[in-house]
Protein backbone atom coordinates (compact mmCIF):
# COMPACT_ATOMS: atom_id res chain seq x y z
CA UNK A 1 0.00 0.00 0.00
CA UNK A 2 1.35 3.32 -0.91
CA UNK A 3 2.15 5.62 1.96
CA UNK A 4 1.19 9.67 1.98
CA UNK A 5 4.08 12.03 1.17
CA UNK A 6 4.82 13.66 4.39
CA UNK A 7 4.32 16.98 2.80
CA UNK A 8 0.60 16.10 2.28
CA UNK A 9 0.29 15.43 6.26
CA UNK A 10 0.36 18.14 9.10
CA UNK A 11 1.12 17.81 12.78
CA UNK A 12 -1.95 19.53 14.70
CA UNK A 13 -2.58 19.78 18.47
CA UNK A 14 -6.21 20.74 18.38
CA UNK A 15 -8.78 21.92 16.54
CA UNK A 16 -11.89 24.08 17.45
CA UNK A 17 -14.85 26.04 16.34
CA UNK A 18 -14.99 29.33 17.95
CA UNK A 19 -14.58 33.17 17.50
CA UNK A 20 -11.48 34.97 17.08
CA UNK A 21 -10.47 36.39 20.21
CA UNK A 22 -7.88 38.79 19.13
CA UNK A 23 -6.89 41.55 16.25
CA UNK A 24 -8.53 43.17 13.35
CA UNK A 25 -11.17 40.35 13.05
CA UNK A 26 -11.87 39.22 16.68
CA UNK A 27 -15.53 38.31 17.19
CA UNK A 28 -15.70 36.56 13.90
CA UNK A 29 -16.52 32.83 13.81
CA UNK A 30 -14.04 30.42 12.89
CA UNK A 31 -12.33 26.99 12.59
CA UNK A 32 -9.28 27.08 14.31
CA UNK A 33 -6.42 24.21 13.30
CA UNK A 34 -3.56 24.84 15.76
CA UNK A 35 -0.12 22.98 14.37
CA UNK A 36 2.60 21.51 16.36
CA UNK A 37 5.76 23.18 17.51
CA UNK A 38 7.46 26.44 17.56
CA UNK A 39 10.55 28.10 17.42
CA UNK A 40 10.26 30.36 20.33
CA UNK A 41 9.65 29.48 24.07
CA UNK A 42 7.71 32.58 25.46
CA UNK A 43 8.24 32.85 28.73
CA UNK A 44 11.85 31.81 28.75
CA UNK A 45 13.46 28.58 28.47
CA UNK A 46 12.83 26.39 30.76
CA UNK A 47 9.49 27.50 31.37
CA UNK A 48 7.84 24.39 29.43
CA UNK A 49 9.63 22.04 32.34
CA UNK A 50 8.61 23.80 35.13
CA UNK A 51 5.73 26.67 34.18
CA UNK A 52 7.62 29.41 35.98
CA UNK A 53 9.07 32.13 34.02
CA UNK A 54 13.07 32.79 33.05
CA UNK A 55 15.50 34.57 31.69
CA UNK A 56 13.58 38.14 32.08
CA UNK A 57 10.27 37.09 30.56
CA UNK A 58 7.28 39.17 32.67
CA UNK A 59 4.41 36.56 30.93
CA UNK A 60 4.46 32.66 29.51
CA UNK A 61 2.81 31.63 26.13
CA UNK A 62 -0.52 29.93 27.30
CA UNK A 63 -0.61 27.44 24.83
CA UNK A 64 2.84 25.84 25.36
CA UNK A 65 1.05 22.22 26.89
CA UNK A 66 -0.91 22.22 24.20
CA UNK A 67 1.25 22.81 20.72
CA UNK A 68 4.15 20.64 22.40
CA UNK A 69 1.85 17.62 21.44
CA UNK A 70 -0.19 16.67 18.79
CA UNK A 71 -1.19 14.10 16.04
CA UNK A 72 0.02 13.96 12.45
CA UNK A 73 -3.03 13.51 10.14
CA UNK A 74 -2.83 12.89 6.31
CA UNK A 75 -5.35 15.61 5.05
CA UNK A 76 -8.16 13.27 4.23
CA UNK A 77 -8.07 11.76 7.75
CA UNK A 78 -8.33 15.57 8.88
CA UNK A 79 -11.15 16.53 6.88
CA UNK A 80 -12.87 13.64 8.21
CA UNK A 81 -12.62 14.48 11.48
CA UNK A 82 -12.94 18.39 11.07
CA UNK A 83 -16.32 17.14 9.10
CA UNK A 84 -17.43 14.75 12.15
CA UNK A 85 -16.34 16.84 15.15
CA UNK A 86 -17.02 20.79 13.55
CA UNK A 87 -19.26 20.55 11.04
CA UNK A 88 -16.38 22.01 8.39
CA UNK A 89 -18.13 22.18 5.50
CA UNK A 90 -21.31 24.09 6.63
CA UNK A 91 -19.46 26.27 8.77
CA UNK A 92 -17.30 27.33 6.28
CA UNK A 93 -20.02 27.68 3.89
CA UNK A 94 -21.67 30.04 6.02
CA UNK A 95 -18.34 32.23 5.97
CA UNK A 96 -16.31 31.00 9.20
CA UNK A 97 -12.75 31.86 8.69
CA UNK A 98 -10.33 29.29 8.86
CA UNK A 99 -7.62 30.23 11.22
CA UNK A 100 -4.30 28.29 11.36
CA UNK A 101 -2.06 28.93 14.34
CA UNK A 102 0.55 27.32 16.57
CA UNK A 103 3.24 27.41 17.95
CA UNK A 104 4.90 28.27 14.81
CA UNK A 105 2.64 27.39 11.54
CA UNK A 106 4.98 28.37 9.20
CA UNK A 107 7.50 25.55 10.11
CA UNK A 108 4.79 24.09 8.17
CA UNK A 109 4.08 26.34 5.55
CA UNK A 110 4.76 23.67 2.67
CA UNK A 111 2.09 21.18 3.63
CA UNK A 112 -0.02 24.01 4.34
CA UNK A 113 0.12 25.56 0.98
CA UNK A 114 -1.04 21.64 -0.30
CA UNK A 115 -4.03 21.58 2.35
CA UNK A 116 -4.92 24.76 1.04
CA UNK A 117 -4.98 23.01 -2.26
CA UNK A 118 -6.81 20.02 -1.13
CA UNK A 119 -9.34 21.72 0.29
CA UNK A 120 -9.71 24.03 -3.11
CA UNK A 121 -10.57 20.78 -4.94
CA UNK A 122 -12.84 19.77 -2.69
CA UNK A 123 -14.66 23.27 -3.13
CA UNK A 124 -13.95 23.77 0.87
CA UNK A 125 -11.48 26.78 0.77
CA UNK A 126 -12.51 29.49 3.15
CA UNK A 127 -13.69 32.78 2.12
CA UNK A 128 -11.04 34.26 4.57
CA UNK A 129 -8.08 32.72 5.76
CA UNK A 130 -5.75 33.73 8.70
CA UNK A 131 -2.17 32.54 9.94
CA UNK A 132 -0.96 33.52 13.31
CA UNK A 133 2.43 33.71 13.02
CA UNK A 134 5.12 35.00 15.69
CA UNK A 135 6.66 36.80 12.67
CA UNK A 136 10.70 35.16 12.76
CA UNK A 137 10.00 32.51 9.57
CA UNK A 138 9.15 34.07 6.01
CA UNK A 139 6.34 33.01 3.98
CA UNK A 140 7.41 31.33 0.59
CA UNK A 141 5.23 32.99 -2.63
CA UNK A 142 3.11 30.57 -2.84
CA UNK A 143 1.46 31.17 0.54
CA UNK A 144 1.84 34.37 0.41
CA UNK A 145 -0.66 34.68 -2.25
CA UNK A 146 -3.33 31.92 -0.38
CA UNK A 147 -3.71 33.89 2.96
CA UNK A 148 -6.39 36.51 3.74
CA UNK A 149 -5.31 38.11 7.32
CA UNK A 150 -1.54 37.94 8.93
CA UNK A 151 -1.99 38.25 12.54
CA UNK A 152 1.82 38.91 13.32
CA UNK A 153 3.09 38.86 16.66
CA UNK A 154 6.83 39.81 16.93
CA UNK A 155 8.28 39.02 20.24
CA UNK A 156 9.75 41.85 22.52
CA UNK A 157 12.37 41.19 25.61
CA UNK A 158 9.10 40.40 27.72
CA UNK A 159 9.11 37.01 25.79
CA UNK A 160 12.52 36.09 27.33
CA UNK A 161 13.63 35.45 24.47
CA UNK A 162 16.83 36.54 22.93
CA UNK A 163 16.93 39.29 20.24
CA UNK A 164 18.96 37.00 17.49
CA UNK A 165 16.46 34.09 17.97
CA UNK A 166 12.67 36.65 17.36
CA UNK A 167 13.69 39.65 15.36
CA UNK A 168 14.65 39.64 11.90
CA UNK A 169 14.07 43.23 9.99
CA UNK A 170 13.85 41.78 6.56
CA UNK A 171 11.61 39.05 7.69
CA UNK A 172 9.05 41.90 9.54
CA UNK A 173 9.41 44.49 6.34
CA UNK A 174 7.68 41.53 4.01
CA UNK A 175 5.15 40.87 6.80
CA UNK A 176 4.35 44.64 6.64
CA UNK A 177 4.37 44.52 2.73
CA UNK A 178 1.11 41.84 3.07
CA UNK A 179 -2.12 43.27 2.31
CA UNK A 180 -3.89 42.10 5.23
CA UNK A 181 -1.61 42.34 8.08
CA UNK A 182 -1.43 43.40 11.65
CA UNK A 183 1.17 43.10 14.12
CA UNK A 184 -0.11 42.37 17.53
CA UNK A 185 2.19 43.11 20.46
CA UNK A 186 1.79 41.63 24.17
CA UNK A 187 2.25 44.39 26.30
CA UNK A 188 3.41 43.94 30.44
CA UNK A 189 4.72 47.81 30.25
CA UNK A 190 4.60 51.06 28.94
CA UNK A 191 8.44 50.56 28.39
CA UNK A 192 7.21 48.15 26.23
CA UNK A 193 6.06 50.67 23.54
CA UNK A 194 9.57 52.18 23.76
CA UNK A 195 11.05 49.28 22.82
CA UNK A 196 8.72 48.80 19.72
CA UNK A 197 9.18 52.24 18.85
CA UNK A 198 12.94 51.67 18.66
CA UNK A 199 12.97 48.67 17.09
CA UNK A 200 9.96 48.38 15.41
CA UNK A 201 8.08 51.12 14.03
CA UNK A 202 10.69 51.40 11.63
CA UNK A 203 9.78 48.82 9.55
CA UNK A 204 5.85 48.58 10.35
CA UNK A 205 3.22 50.93 8.97
CA UNK A 206 1.91 52.85 12.01
CA UNK A 207 -1.67 51.58 11.19
CA UNK A 208 -0.99 48.45 11.18
CA UNK A 209 0.10 47.84 15.51
CA UNK A 210 -2.16 46.59 17.92
CA UNK A 211 -1.49 46.75 21.93
CA UNK A 212 -2.93 43.78 23.52
CA UNK A 213 -2.16 42.97 27.37
CA UNK A 214 0.13 40.59 28.68
CA UNK A 215 -2.22 37.96 30.43
CA UNK A 216 -3.55 34.35 30.75
CA UNK A 217 -6.36 34.32 32.77
CA UNK A 218 -9.36 36.77 33.17
CA UNK A 219 -8.49 38.95 36.61
CA UNK A 220 -5.21 40.01 35.00
CA UNK A 221 -6.53 40.59 31.70
CA UNK A 222 -9.16 42.70 33.04
CA UNK A 223 -6.10 45.15 35.32
CA UNK A 224 -3.86 44.82 32.30
CA UNK A 225 -6.84 45.79 29.89
CA UNK A 226 -6.84 49.14 31.20
CA UNK A 227 -3.11 50.13 31.95
CA UNK A 228 -2.98 49.01 27.56
CA UNK A 229 -5.81 50.81 26.70
CA UNK A 230 -4.54 53.78 27.80
CA UNK A 231 -1.72 53.36 26.48
CA UNK A 232 -3.06 52.83 23.17
CA UNK A 233 -5.35 55.76 23.69
CA UNK A 234 -2.14 58.06 24.44
CA UNK A 235 -0.09 56.86 21.33
CA UNK A 236 -3.09 57.03 19.03
CA UNK A 237 -2.66 53.03 18.22
CA UNK A 238 -5.20 50.25 17.76
CA UNK A 239 -5.94 47.87 20.65
CA UNK A 240 -6.86 44.12 21.14
CA UNK A 241 -8.46 42.39 23.84
CA UNK A 242 -8.29 38.17 24.34
CA UNK A 243 -11.85 37.55 24.09
CA UNK A 244 -11.09 34.06 24.84
CA UNK A 245 -9.48 35.00 28.36
CA UNK A 246 -12.29 37.19 29.12
CA UNK A 247 -14.86 34.57 27.94
CA UNK A 248 -13.03 31.39 29.08
CA UNK A 249 -10.62 32.38 31.50
CA UNK A 250 -7.57 29.40 31.14
CA UNK A 251 -9.45 27.26 29.13
CA UNK A 252 -7.94 26.33 26.10
CA UNK A 253 -9.92 24.49 22.88
CA UNK A 254 -12.58 27.04 22.50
Amino acid sequence: MATTPTEHKLAISEYFYSIQGEGRTMGIPAIFIRLSACNLMCGGYGTEKDGHLHDGATWRCDTIEVWRKGNTYTFAALLAELEEKLAFSKRIHEGAHLVITGGEPLLQQKRIVNFLAFLHDKSLQAKSIEIETNGSIAPNGALQHLISHWNVSPKLRNSGMPLAKRFFPSIISLFNAQVGSIFKFVISSESDWQEIQQTYLPLINRQKIWLMPAADNRPDLITKSQEVSALAIQEGLRFSSRLQVKIWDQTTGV
